[in-house]
């Protein structure tokens, strides 16, 4: 008896394909953010400082209460 042909159905070459098609788009993807951050932070950077508005808070120091008696 002759060996039944079985076509391959799982191919491992594709299997790499799609791991290394997906590293290389994630890899894309940070690269691209950090770019964009880089180049929007730039205009909240003074004197050698990252003053982000929505990071910092802006409020007064509150006077001290009066002492009651």
């Amino acid at each position: 008896m002759g060996k039944r042909y079985v076509p391959k159905t799982y191919n491992n070459r594709r299997l790499l394909r799609v791991v290394l098609g997906t590293i290389v788009s994630v890899a894309l993807a940070i690269v691209i953010i950090f770019v964009l951050l880089f180049i929007v932070l730039d205009e909240y950077y003074e004197d050698g400082r990252l003053q982000i508005p929505w990071l910092t808070s802006e409020s007064a120091p509150s006077a001290p209460a009066p002492p009651t008696d």
